[in-house]
This record gives structure tokens, sequence and C-alpha cells, in this order.
């Protein structure tokens, strides 16, 4: 079994915030922080957040961010994060997503020089608002499956306008990863994975009494028996398949719109190697037999907890049947083929959000 480095710019992937370890342990950081000037607060209820149309008068934000990249700018700059100045005391349960560049998440301004950004848990505060242009496939996620990052688009094309619906309005990662700069999707999925961790982990799971917040968010501390606990991140690969003829394997999964299509993802069991994780998955969603792996790149996904493993599969030849439980249909596709039939709505493949696309 071959291994080879990542090779693909992913979404979601390139740093671009310091997050100042060292700093955000001291116990009087975040309030600091917290009071100092320029400090943007990014609010989220339920993992959703609140977002407005780009401008659309050649402003930093019809751009992307300042420090994207052409990538960025093309697909990730129709929406943009809503940062507020800090308001009352500091929150129990802040989080301190790091120091990025001001002009990158400030409303309307060039400057470059870093700018603290916190997220706050907001419960009740979220509302629909218009925005309908991208929603998820599919709210069931079965245990133990993992979240290949699956959306669908609407009818509804106009929530997104840069001209027509400025207002704010509130949406998750799924919904909106594709259409803001990547500086903001990188801080959103941040912001999602550790809120959602604070979330599901008020109790020590060594003695169950209630923990509290430290390091800015960053630990969780129980006053009984002292153990520290830390946000998790739960490995799955997700896998491209192709066969000797250059083609790829794509599945339908049954909780999906039946013409949505992806590559194959599943968690890394107890005791297994990412590359036996991928020979596992591609066997038993796609009945396929992998002769040779290579690895391609990783990235964070917080549905729940999850860091994607990006793989390509080689197969020896074009066997391949869906388990028809949790894969419905699979289909190999040239190239040409899968533009042809995505361009031409017949089938629909996942956000350039997502690692899938990658």
């Amino acid at each position: 079994m071959q291994s080879a480095p990542g090779v693909l710019d992913l979404p979601l992937t390139r740093p671009r915030i310091d997050r100042r370890d060292q700093d955000r342990q001291r116990p009087d950081w975040l309030a600091e922080v917290w009071t100092a000037p320029g400090t943007g607060v990014l609010r989220l209820d339920g993992g959703r957040a609140p977002v407005r149309a780009a401008r659309s008068d050649g402003g930093p934000d019809a751009e992307g961010s300042r420090n994207g990249t052409e990538h960025d700018v093309a697909h990730t700059s129709r929406l943009r994060l809503v940062f507020e100045a800090p308001e009352g005391p500091l929150p129990e349960d802040a989080v301190y997503l790091g120091a990025a560049p001001l002009g990158a998440a400030s409303e309307a301004t060039h400057e470059e020089r870093p700018r603290h950004l916190i997220a706050v848990p907001a419960p009740g505060q979220a509302h629909d608002g218009d925005l309908a242009s991208v929603t998820e496939s599919s709210s069931a996620r079965p245990s133990g499956h993992a979240d290949s990052g699956v959306m669908r688009e609407s009818g509804d094309r106009n929530g997104v306008s840069d001209t027509e619906h400025p207002v704010l309005r509130w949406a998750d990662l799924r919904s909106v990863g594709a259409h803001l700069p990547a500086l903001e999707g990188e801080l959103l999925t941040q912001a999602t994975a550790v809120l959602n961790w604070h979330a599901n982990s008020a109790h020590c799971p060594r003695c169950g009494a209630v923990t509290e917040v430290r390091s800015s968010g960053w630990m969780r501390q129980c006053p009984a028996c002292g153990a520290e606990h830390f946000p998790r991140t739960d490995p799955a690969v997700i896998t491209a398949v192709v066969d000797p003829q250059d083609r790829l394997l794509l599945g339908s999964a049954t909780r999906w719109d039946a013409r949505m299509y992806s590559t194959f993802a599943g968690f890394v069991e107890a005791g297994e190697s990412l590359e036996d994780a991928v020979v596992r998955e591609v066997a038993e969603e796609a009945g396929a037999a992998v002769a040779r792996v290579e690895y391609i790149g990783s990235q964070a996904w917080p549905f729940p907890r999850s860091l994607m493993l990006g793989y390509l599969a080689h197969t020896r030849d074009a066997v391949a049947h869906a388990d028809e439980d949790e894969i419905r249909d699979v289909r190999w596709f040239t190239r040409e083929e899968l533009h042809q039939q995505v361009a031409e709505g017949r089938i629909g493949i996942p956000p350039r959000s997502s690692i899938s696309r990658g």
C-alpha cells in the first residue's frame, strides 16, 4: 500500500488565523481582549451565524479576503459574516478564535492589522431571514457515518444576491460555506466546532461534576476531580475512487436526494489505520477492491467534530456495486460525463467548500 503527500489546495485548510495559544492560557487574557479596541464578536445560535450579502461596489467585500487567492475570489465572496463590537460583560462561555487581518473580517475597511475575534453562543437569536439559496440535502446523519458535506441547491438563487438582499440573516456552515471568503469560512468552522463541544461537554466524563471553562474557551476543567478536557476531533476518511481508465466512482447515499452523488466517507475505527479505513469503506459501500491509496489532504468539518482526511483510491478493475443500505447507487463517470451531467442538472455534487469537491 502506497501513500503520497497532500497535493491539493483544499478549501478551509490554509492557515490564516493566529490562535495565540500561549496568550489564551492566561486567566485574564480573554477579558483583556473583550475590551480591546477593534475586537469582533461572532454570535452563533445552534451553529447558525449572522451573514449578509457581500458588497457589489468593488470594495473589499466584493473581492473576498485580501489575503485570499483567485479561487477564493471566484467562489467564496457572495456572503460575509457579521462581526459586532463586544457589549456588556464577557460571557462565561465565550471562545477566543484568534487574531486575523482586520480588513478580512470587518464591515468596511482596507486596514490589515490583526483584529481579535471571539465567538459567543447566542441561543434564541437566530432567524431565517431570506437565505434560501443553498440547503442541506438531509438532516439525517446515521450514527457511525461520516458527514461528507453534501448540500443541494434550491430553486431560489436570489438568497445570496449582492444587491437584492443586503439584510442580515442567519445560516450555518453547510448552507453558506461555499459563499464566504476563505478566512471567514475557517473562522465559522472553528467557532462551530468549539461551541458544539462546549454545548455537549458540560459534565466531567470521569466523575460527572459540572466542568468550568478555562484557557479562553479551549479547555474545561473539573473542579471535583481536577481532570482537564479539550475539544475532541474524530478522524474520518473521505475517498475518491478511480479505475485504470481514469473514471471516477461516485455513490448516491440513501439519506440524500436520489440525484446527489459524492465520494465515499466513513469514520476510522479503533485500532485501524487511515489506509485500512479507506480500503474497508470503499469495499463496504461500493463493493470495489482498492489496490493503491494516495493521501490528498485534510479538512476540519465540525458535524459534529470530524477531521476529514482525503484520499485517492485506485482500483485494478471497474467492479463496483452499491451496498443498498447506506448507498443506493454507484456510477463510474469520465471527466466529460460528470461535467455534462452536472451542467445539465441531471445529478448534483457537493459544494466547493467541501473536501469532497477538492
